[in-house]
């Protein structure tokens, strides 16, 4: 990846009555990730208009901040607690 700053998109949607489960799976990756070199920002939003929705908006310095996120312990974590409680696989958009 390129030394220009990334931001990534990431949309998750729960599977009906799996929200709530869902929503703490990702919060539990917020702190570490925001602790990490490279990060700019990382937010985590839930949906108004549908509850099973959630989206991470994430900052990163550059390209190799992002590939050492997704080696992080409590990033392959969420992705792995996060699978069976997903309707669809994680919409990921980096821009």
């Amino acid at each position: 990846m390129s030394n220009k700053s990334v931001l990534i998109v990431a949309k998750f949607t729960a599977k009906p009555g799996k929200a709530d489960e869902l929503k703490k799976v990702l919060n539990h990756a917020v702190k570490p990730s925001r602790a990490e070199a490279g990060c700019l920002h990382y937010d985590l939003y839930r949906s108004v208009e549908d509850g099973n929705v959630f989206l991470f908006h994430e900052g990163w310095e550059n390209g190799a901040a992002v590939e050492n996120h997704e080696q992080q312990p409590h990033f392959k974590t969420l992705i792995e607690q996060a699978e069976p409680l997903l309707s669809a696989p994680p919409d990921v958009n980096k821009i």
